[in-house]
């Protein structure tokens, strides 16, 4: 990253969490964040590929016929040690690809909000803004500014929480108070023990991961993606504003590669003894590819942001 992008996007994040940030800050925040993306996205095929030579080495032995009778049970420190390091980078390949999914979705997340807010001509809140940022740090008051839970999911799992915590013939507590705790922690919610031994229902201000369930619920939840309008949503958005129409139609096209994505994560997981092999296949090779997708849909977002601004402006 340049030193200009450097002073730029530390410059955007300096400024008061609570203020709405001016385009130049968003702006900043924005190249920062593409500079960031393709980093991860870099690093992690780097230890893709590491993967892969690592397994060929595992994989030696049997490719040159060296593997014969007792091989696997007798003791073996230079199969082991290849053993561990392709363990090892198996986890690390992982939690990289993980971490690469997640800065890409804020990123994709973030290009689509300043492009909403531009074209509704409202400023882009600071809060908002960094919400998916896994280094920031919210308390109480910073969670009162972002979306979700609605005050009917906290009220129900509330009083899930109170159902699950009573003793009786026909509750099956475990089973009972593992839905309950599933439905409280996508709501981006934490069950705490409270003075009468029960459990409240309160904001989880200690797991970053908490504020991404907050902001994008179950499809962050089960498909680890952001929950971002549709194709058609954005481009009536974008219409309204007299945006010209190859910009409409490029950003179009990107939204739609993102909604396909969605969809073959949804199928993959509904229906996942429906499919024959070579169409789960296909879907799985889909899904792969969502982390480059998103970053595509970020790009083509960012680039016409300009636009947006200056079509709300003319």
């Amino acid at each position: 990253m340049s030193d200009q992008r450097q002073d730029g996007a530390a410059a955007a994040a300096n400024a008061a969490a609570g203020e709405s940030l001016t385009d130049e800050a968003v702006d900043a925040v924005l190249t920062g964040l593409a500079a960031v993306a393709e980093q991860l996205i870099a690093e992690s095929a780097a230890v893709e590929e590491a993967v892969s030579v690592l397994n060929d080495d595992c994989e030696g032995p049997l490719v040159r016929g060296e593997v014969g009778p007792g091989y696997w049970s007798r003791p073996h420190p230079t199969r082991a040690l290849a053993a561990v390091r392709l363990a090892h980078a198996c986890r690390a390949a992982r939690d990289l690809r993980d971490d690469s999914r997640h800065i890409v979705a804020w990123w994709a997340d973030l290009a689509c909000y300043a492009v909403l807010s531009a074209a509704m001509g409202q400023p882009v809140s600071g809060y908002r803004a960094a919400a998916a940022d896994p280094s920031a740090i919210f308390g109480d008051e910073e969670l009162s500014h972002l979306p979700h839970p609605t005050q009917d999911e906290r009220q129900f799992a509330e009083l899930a929480v109170a159902i699950a915590g009573t003793p009786g013939p026909h509750l099956p507590d475990d089973g009972l108070r593992a839905v309950v705790a599933d439905y409280v922690a996508r709501a981006g919610l934490t069950l705490r023990p409270s003075p009468d031994g029960g459990m409240v229902v309160t904001d989880d201000i200690i797991d970053p991961d908490a504020r991404l369930r907050r902001l994008w619920a179950g499809t962050w939840v089960d498909h680890q993606m952001p929950a971002l309008p549709t194709a058609g949503e954005l481009s009536q958005a974008l219409a309204r504003i007299g945006l010209p129409a190859s910009a409409i139609d490029e950003i179009h096209a990107a939204t739609t590669e993102v909604d396909g994505v969605l969809a073959a994560a949804r199928q993959l997981k509904e229906d996942q003894n429906e499919e024959s092999e070579l169409e789960y296949e296909a879907l799985y090779d889909h899904v792969d590819r969502a982390t480059d997708i998103l970053a595509d849909y970020a790009r083509v977002l960012t680039r016409h942001l300009p636009s947006v601004r200056a079509a709300v402006r003319a």
